[in-house]
């Protein structure tokens, strides 16, 4: 009994070419699969099958392994249709008059191209428009870019209009049109007709009709003319299959739909085509195409016009096939042409397998409904149905596309929990391009590992070969003679795991020669030679400075002294200054990092010359052998597809006979884009949740089908023709459109979801919130549920941030899975004054975390953690309570060579300088570090370090002259009465409330224990004496200008603690700040206002470890001195300033920015200075009231 659409009992199927049709992708798979199974093959016949895409290839393969019917199922066969067909041209006329490859193929022409074009355009006039194009900078270039254009131009000529090449190589300059009648060729346009001639020509006589169009139609004709021969003996050419099928795909040229025709004479040729209605639908078209046939066909006069137009056909066609189903229908329309179903009719009970979507509409999903209305070709209803909705086709807009992962990852949480039978592997998302949301993909699946409750498997197909770390670095290397190379240049090439492989260095090795290069002053360029080449004059003086040469003689002169020089002028030798960071056991490091630069000096030439491409062939052969070895069997694989495009482009060049020399922008454009290129080997079904490209032919069934990035624009995606581009305005039916491409693959898309349709965009701007259309395609969808259904669907915006506090309101529609933001969510409410600081430490721990697991503050405190206090209070709770380090995440190494110093490195120079008391020996050894700017930059620098240095050290020497006793170091032992909160209370405290000192507060003790250095006296009898200790710098220690001058508050507070110390410890201690441009005078204090003032430091510092005060360094000390000018200027009748003001601008800042932009912990805890203008002035009073008042002198140089 034969079943429907499944094969009769017949023992001798019957040849020909036949279509089977079907709404359902798995049916027509299971079709194929039951009649290999019925009708196998002979044991050394292969099973041919041809597909379009590696998706359908592996989705196929699975199948055939899944079925228990077919056995071992070894000897099939999946090919590309062009391919394929192209073996069958050779098996059928012949390996002598087909080669193997095809001369007028794509690759092919282009490398014939570029031989060709310079010598055809300089001949004949008729090149003109080539020539002016190729004229003009960076000809080789254009050369390269205009043959590739042209390639593509007549690849497609060959498979979609073989009538005018032919007419072309007869010396017709003519174009047929769709209905055969021949016009004119343009004559703009003449030059292409030519082009084609000179190409045969060049190709030679023997070659010259293997072009794919001449091939072709020797191939119907040699073909036919062996079925009359043989008259219908059953027998076929030999190297044809027995069977072959077309399983899915969408769309095929009038050509390759033709040779399959021609192959069915002698083969059993199959077409499963996936039919999206089960009635005749060729004649449907959508509103506006519909009104515009009516125009034309009353402007023509033709018959039936009638005398009013009409949309009625239109009203009642399947809005969503007639507008996205113009390729399938075509495809359709070109198959009925040579299909003959009468031939094997018999054969079938039924030339389809069509299955209604929705059989019973009542318990029907509303996507299952709209399958069935494409499926039954109904239109929607007068009336929308009154029907919820019931989830199975969701709208959801986003504002990045990051935000728009991360809802579906939060929708894909939701369905995996509430359905237990869904997997991810039955959800398959696709975006319109894979390179822009490949790294949002990675970055919110990727996030967890296996066993984490957010774990979801994914896998990422179609992703470019480019974005692979081993193709950026082999890309890189082919830039050398474009790099600088700085320092971030080698660092980006080592953190390939292949390229580290090669020079024996690992991570940890890699970071350590990180730290030697900046410190011996390596910035870019390989030597003077190198760096002339970026326009630096020649001569200039200490042109090498700052080069790799530089800075690895600096690091094996001082891997040759060792440790052995004592001071930095035993480390000079031949005006080298070694660089002491390495030892005896660092020589693999060194081996590793001097092989690296010999082999850059040794490929860098190569690169920055013309060669041919056999000599090319060497030269990149030699690059990849000497830049990488696998780390592992990946690497080895990967390296192996670096290499094999530039065989077959070799192979090109040969069979083009091209041996002129090119440049490398050519070579390195044309290597990198061909490596391995997508095709039926690349890698789809990586398990778990599939990403992939919205490609043609890829409407594989899911349960789950999620289409993201769908914004007007972006899909249907737009590809502009060329303007020599003959076919964009002659079209005929078969022709490939992107556009409609990317129209029938939404409704692959729409049929293919089983169970969900998931369709995001995003529909508002993350800068300005202003909406952002979606896709006409999504627009259109949406115009259907809604004349379909009632109420209107809309869709469901998400939040601009995964932290949004819609997320956590009560009755919120929306969920998030991500338990972090909910965890934090405390510390913007408690920026808000809402809760306690302490809180949020104790969530952020976790949920059974503890206030005692939270770093507890030690019992001793030392002087830096006083001086930290006062230098910038919130770093005590981030850097010593949270451990955290923002400033220490890497900043990107200084690229360039210093033409002046920053304030950090200023003031280091400057200590060298008065360390070494003003030794010149000290600037030289500046200047042979690398870190004084080249040639007169460095000599003036210098010369101004040096005159600060004397300004300070002359200063020092007067006050020297009255403490000359140097004291041993002292130790410093105090137990400060501090007031701590009791923790309950503190716990309780809202975050912007007075921070004071609360009356429930407990007595207890603080321990400070340290040691003062730098002491002098004036008799070192006397342990009385007075003494002194001085804080040196050759920068500026005083703001302000005439009587409004004042100290720097962030210079002082670590002198502030040291004086505070010495003077709470008994000494007669007088401390001072020197500068350049003056000096800041602390007197003595007696022992118990110094007690007080640590003890009050202290209470501070166990407050600024509980939360971040509310005060800022220079803010506090802005409003501080408002305070006491404002005094003087009452007192002098004149009007005060508002210290707020004066506090918000030293915060906030005006022009130049604040202190705000100057601290990431401030900007962590505060938004601006209104959260901390209540409490400013209790804190700055607090903190540094007590340094204002006790500062006896702040005077200038010249006073």
């Amino acid at each position: 009994m034969k079943h429907p659409g499944q094969p009769a009992a017949d023992p001798n199927p019957p040849r020909g070419f036949m279509v089977l049709h079907g709404n359902r992708l798995e049916d027509l798979r299971d079709l194929l699969v039951n009649y290999v199974a019925a009708h196998p093959l002979n044991p050394l016949e292969a099973e041919v099958i041809l597909l379009q895409s590696n998706g359908m290839k592996h989705w196929l393969e699975l199948a055939l392994a899944d079925d228990s019917a077919l056995g071992i199922c070894a000897a099939t066969r999946m090919e590309l249709p062009s391919g394929y067909l192209w073996q069958m041209y050779r098996a059928v006329l012949g390996p002598d008059a087909v080669p193997e490859h095809m001369p007028f193929d794509k690759a092919a022409l282009l490398w014939r191209l570029v031989r060709l074009l310079p010598e055809l355009c300089a001949a004949n006039p008729v090149y003109a428009p080539l020539q002016r194009y190729l004229s003009g900078d960076n000809p080789a270039r254009k050369l390269y870019q205009l043959a590739e254009q042209l390639a593509d131009v007549l690849d497609g000529y060959q498979s979609y209009r073989a009538d005018w090449l032919a007419d072309w190589a007869q010396g017709l300059g003519q174009l047929c049109g769709p209905l055969g009648a021949p016009q004119a060729l343009p004559p703009e346009h003449a030059w292409q007709a030519q082009l084609w001639r000179d190409i045969r020509a060049d190709v030679g006589p023997e070659l010259a009709e293997a072009s794919r169009a001449s091939v072709h139609e020797r191939f119907l004709v040699a073909l036919a003319q062996w079925v009359s021969s043989k008259k219908n003996s059953g027998q076929r050419p030999t190297g044809l299959p027995h069977r072959l099928m077309v399983f899915g795909i969408s769309s095929l040229p009038m050509q390759v739909v033709q040779a399959l025709a021609a192959l069915g004479q002698v083969c059993q040729v199959m077409l499963l085509v996936q039919n999206p209605c089960q009635y005749f639908w060729g004649d449907i078209v959508e509103g506006h195409a519909a009104l515009r046939a009516q125009v034309r066909r009353r402007q023509q006069g033709k018959p039936g016009a009638g005398s009013a137009i009409s949309l009625a056909p239109a009203a009642t066609a399947q809005p969503l096939l007639a507008s996205w189903g113009k390729q399938g229908r075509d495809y359709l329309h070109l198959l009925d042409g040579f299909d003959a179903p009468e031939r094997y009719h018999a054969h079938w009970s039924r030339v389809d397998v069509f299955v209604d979507p929705a059989p019973d509409e009542a318990t029907a999903t509303q996507l299952a409904q709209l399958q069935s209305a494409i499926f039954n070709l109904t239109p929607p209803p007068e009336l929308p149905q009154d029907q919820p909705d019931d989830g199975s086709l969701i709208f959801v807009t986003a504002h990045s596309a990051q935000r728009e992962l991360e809802a579906l990852h939060d929708r894909l949480l939701t369905w995996l929990e509430a359905d237990a039978a869904l997997q991810p592997r039955e959800v398959m998302v696709m975006v319109p391009d894979m390179e822009a949301f490949a790294p949002h993909i990675h970055a919110v699946f990727g996030r967890f590992t296996p066993g984490q409750p957010r774990h979801i498997p994914y896998s990422v197909a179609d992703t470019t070969p480019r974005q692979s770390p081993l193709v950026q670095a082999l890309e890189q290397l082919l830039n050398l003679p474009n790099s600088r190379l700085s320092l971030a240049d080698w660092l980006s090439l080592f953190e390939v795991a292949a390229v580290r492989e090669r020079f024996k260095l690992d991570v940890a090795a890699v970071r350590q020669i990180q730290d030697w290069l900046a410190a011996a002053g390596v910035r870019w360029g390989l030597d003077a030679t190198h760096r002339l080449a970026w326009g630096l004059p020649a001569g200039a003086q200490g042109l090498e400075q700052n080069t790799w040469a530089f800075g690895l003689r600096r690091l094996l002169l001082g891997y040759a002294l060792g440790n052995s020089s004592a001071t930095p002028d035993s480390a000079i030798w031949c005006d080298i200054l070694g660089q002491p960071a390495l030892s005896g056991l660092d020589a693999p490091l060194v081996a590793g990092l001097l092989g690296w630069v010999e082999a850059i000096e040794q490929t860098l030439p190569a690169l920055q010359r013309e060669q041919s491409p056999s000599e090319w062939g060497d030269t990149l052969q030699t690059l990849v052998e000497r830049f990488f070895s696998p780390a592992d069997d990946a690497d080895e694989r990967a390296i192996e597809r670096l290499l094999a495009p530039l065989d077959v482009w070799l192979q090109a060049c040969a069979d083009a006979a091209l041996d002129t020399p090119l440049p490398l922008e050519v070579v390195r454009e044309h290597w990198l884009a061909n490596i391995a290129e997508a095709g039926l080997q690349q890698r789809f079904f990586g398990g778990g949740v599939q990403f992939g490209t919205l490609m043609p032919m890829r409407s594989i069934p899911f349960k789950v089908i999620g289409l993201l990035g769908m914004n007007d624009g972006a899909y249907p995606r737009v590809q502009a023709a060329l303007d020599f581009d003959l076919m964009a305005s002659s079209w005929r039916a078969g022709d490939r459109s992107r556009r409609e491409d990317d129209r029938y693959l939404f409704l692959e898309a729409l049929l293919s979801a089983r169970q969900t349709l998931y369709i995001s965009w995003q529909g508002h701007s993350a800068a300005d919130n202003s909406v952002r259309p979606p896709s006409v395609l999504v627009a259109q969808l949406l115009d259907v549920v809604n004349a379909c259904w009632s109420p209107e669907r809309q869709a469901q915006p998400q939040p601009l941030q995964p932290f949004s506090e819609a997320y956590f309101e009560a009755d919120s529609p929306y969920q998030t899975f991500d338990a972090d933001w909910e965890q934090i969510r405390p510390l913007a409410l408690m920026n808000n004054g809402q809760v306690a600081m302490e809180s949020v430490l104790i969530q952020a721990r976790g949920a059974d975390a503890r206030a005692s697991e939270v770093a507890v503050r030690p019992p001793t405190l030392t002087l830096a953690d006083l001086q930290r206090l006062l230098r910038q209070p919130v770093d005590v709770f981030f850097r010593n309570r949270l451990q955290v380090e923002f400033d220490s995440l890497e900043e990107l190494e200084q690229e360039d060579e210093p033409f002046a110093l920053n304030p950090l490195q200023q003031h280091q120079a400057g200590a060298a300088l008065l360390q070494a008391q003003g030794d010149a020996a000290a600037l030289r050894s500046l200047h042979l570090a690398g870190t004084l700017p080249l040639a007169g930059f460095g000599t003036r620098l210098a010369d101004e370090l040096m005159a600060k240095a004397q300004t300070v050290l002359q200063s020092r020497a007067a006050w020297l002259q009255r403490y000359p006793v140097a004291l041993a170091a002292l130790p410093v032992e105090l137990v400060l009465p501090q007031v701590q909160e009791d923790p309950s209370a503190l716990l309780a405290k809202i975050n912007g409330g007075h921070c004071g000192p609360d009356p429930q507060s407990m007595r207890l003790t603080c321990q400070l224990t340290d040691t003062l250095s730098g002491v002098w006296s004036q008799d070192a009898n006397d342990p009385h004496a007075p003494c002194l200790q001085l804080a040196e710098r050759t920068g500026a220690v005083l703001q302000g200008k005439n009587a409004a001058v004042a100290a720097r508050l962030h210079v002082l507070a670590g002198l502030w603690v040291r004086h505070l110390a010495a003077c709470a410890s008994g000494l007669t201690m007088t401390s001072v700040q020197l500068g350049v441009d003056g000096q800041v005078v602390l007197p003595p204090m007696s022992a118990a206002a110094a007690m007080a003032a640590l003890g009050q430091l202290a209470q501070a510092h166990t407050q600024a470890w509980a939360q971040p005060l509310p005060v800022a360094c220079k803010t506090a000390w802005a409003w501080l001195l408002a305070e006491r000018q404002n005094q003087a200027l009452v007192a002098a009748g004149k009007p005060a300033k508002d210290p707020v003001e004066v506090a918000r601008e030293a915060f906030e800042g005006g022009q130049w920015g604040g202190e705000l932009a100057e601290s990431a912990y401030l900007q962590r805890a505060f938004a601006s200075y209104d959260d901390l203008a209540t409490d400013l002035p209790h804190w700055a009073q607090l903190l540094y009231g007590g340094l204002l008042a006790n500062i006896s002198q702040a005077t200038t140089s010249e006073s």
